[in-house]
């Protein structure tokens, strides 16, 4: 085990106890220790040395609260009532934009927080009402968790409310990493504004390409340290934008070959293989001070045969070799990986604990807290186990609501299409659009939406000119002097073109990039980031 592992369960088995760095660590009863994976290895074998090697003393925790936030946290959880404390590890979906429902739903509940879905945000105002009356909800003396899936690309829940970024895969494919974290910054600061303080983003998965069924563009990329780089560059921007970032999916999606929304993906690569490949960005960011990881419903083997979410080796394994002391999130609980064959309270109670400290969408929230306070009183799970995932819960409320202030930078969505823009052409230096340019097909929309741009800009679009053709991925083929994917760029050289582009999105922010670097008024500063058959040098590069 490497020693910042060993510091960080040596911490965290300190604090759970009520001991000082330096003070023996009293052994874990049989409760603490089926709970709570650092608690197990609170007092690490001695080494061949005969001399052992002093405690780490440590002040603060990798993602920024100090020790004595955190005993103040569990301290706090200890005093809940034990149906508050089981709600507090919950955030609900909501799907409707009321927010008197919503602070009821809080207030019935002592939710910690809410996941805003579909109707529940149509617009900016509609997100600032709710979030505000829920952070109204009861007489708690923390914030509660409001938030959002809010990647970008095709994952853009809070499209009608924020501008909406390409896809991740943009940032993967961007040569500055300061555009990165400043696109980041702008879209956390945006969000914060209307209140929402989490937001499930950035993807830490490394696609493996077209047999990956549903990351895809939504990774950065397919080389780990690429990605790693990238997310970390994010998760800068987030936090200082005033968002908490939550990396995901752990140990990695992108390279196994089933939705879990489906069914269950098996990863049959190694524990020792993934750690080279998969959890690379995963580590790298929690390195960084990353302060929440999504753990995904993907099986792997050395840790069991039940989803990660459900396996206590899945957090030993980032509790004690990554060393991450933050917050363990499950993916969405109603998902078919985890869901099929297994009722909500019990999903609920397996993954309180295996590990996890919040349990995200668990299905019908009064039942799952009725199923989690009965097994605590009947000892199926220690309330030792309960209180340290409501601590964690609320130390990471707390700390959030210290985050932001700044303000957005001007068209920060469009710039950032325009930084993410991968160009390969034969000639780099002159622009690809002049006076005149038709669009010779492409989906509705983003063909309207360029036109508009075009026109706007005083080219005349009609026929004639640069004949451009958009393509909803590089899946499909045309010919024309420019082809642009609009989604994934795997296949893209299939088409015959003089310049090849890709945008990873087709948002309005997209369109507005894709026609600045068409027309030679912004620089594509992207480079592929992922391999691709035939590809020709990225003008970037």
């Amino acid at each position: 085990m490497r020693l910042r592992a060993v510091a960080a369960a040596v911490l965290a088995a300190a604090v759970l106890a009520g001991c000082t760095a330096g003070d023996p660590a009293p052994s874990p009863s049989p409760s603490a220790s089926e709970a709570s994976p650092e608690a197990t290895i609170a007092a690490p074998a001695p080494a061949a040395s005969s001399t052992p090697s002093p405690t780490p003393t440590v002040e603060t925790l990798a993602w920024g609260p100090t020790v004595a936030e955190w005993e103040d946290a569990l301290a706090t959880a200890r005093d809940l009532p034990l149906r508050r404390a089981a709600g507090q590890v919950i955030v609900a979906d909501l799907y409707s934009r009321d927010p008197a429902a919503a602070a009821a739903l809080v207030r019935e509940h002592h939710l910690g927080g809410v996941i805003l879905m579909g109707g529940a945000a149509p617009s900016a105002d509609a997100v600032a009402a709710l979030a505000a009356r829920v952070q109204r909800a009861d007489d708690r003396g923390w914030p509660v968790w409001v938030s959002a899936d809010e990647e970008g690309g095709i994952v853009s829940r809070l499209s009608g409310a924020v501008p909406s970024l390409p896809a991740f895969m943009a940032a993967g494919a961007a040569t500055d990493d300061a555009a990165v974290t400043e696109a980041y910054r702008s879209s956390a600061a945006d969000m914060r504004a209307l209140g929402v303080t989490v937001d499930y983003a950035p993807v830490a998965d490394v696609t493996l390409g077209p047999a990956d069924p549903i990351i895809r563009t939504r990774s950065a990329g397919d080389d780990p340290d690429a990605v790693a780089d990238t997310v970390s560059a994010a998760v800068a921007g987030f936090v200082d934008g005033g968002v908490v970032p939550v990396i995901k999916h752990f140990p990695g999606h992108g390279s196994v070959t089933v939705d879990s929304h489906a069914g269950l993906p098996v990863q049959e690569r190694a524990v020792t293989r993934l750690a080279r490949t998969d959890m690379v960005p995963f580590a790298r960011a929690i390195e960084a001070g990353a302060p929440v990881v999504m753990l995904g419903h993907i099986a792997v083997p050395e840790w069991g045969d039940d989803p990660a979410t459900l396996e206590p080796e899945a957090y030993a394994y980032l509790r004690e070799e990554l060393g991450f002391t933050g917050v363990a999130i499950t993916d969405a609980l109603n998902m078919a990986a985890v869901a099929d064959g297994r009722s909500q309270g019990q999903v609920a109670v397996r993954a309180l604990r295996a590990g996890a400290d919040v349990l995200l969408m668990p299905g019908d929230v009064g039942t799952v807290i009725d199923e989690i306070a009965a097994a605590v009183r009947d000892g199926r799970l220690s309330r030792d186990r309960l209180d340290e995932a409501a601590a964690r819960s609320i130390l990471l409320a707390r700390w959030a609501d210290g985050l932001g202030g700044e303000e957005p930078s001007r068209a920060y969505a469009r710039t950032f299409a325009a930084a993410g823009t991968t160009v390969a052409a034969q000639d780099c230096d002159r622009p690809l659009v002049r006076r005149r340019a038709t669009v010779v097909g492409g989906p509705d929309d983003a063909v309207r939406a360029l036109v508009r741009e075009l026109e706007s800009h005083g080219v005349e679009v009609g026929d004639g000119g640069t004949s451009i053709a958009l393509l909803s991925s590089g899946g499909y083929r045309a010919t024309a002097d420019v082809v642009v994917s609009l989604g994934g760029p795997w296949g893209l050289f299939d088409s015959t073109a003089d310049a090849y582009v890709a945008t990873y999105g087709d948002s309005a922010a997209a369109i507005r990039g894709l026609a600045d670097v068409l027309l030679g008024d912004a620089e594509p500063g992207g480079d592929w980031p992922v391999e691709l058959a035939g590809a020709m040098p990225a003008c970037a590069a």
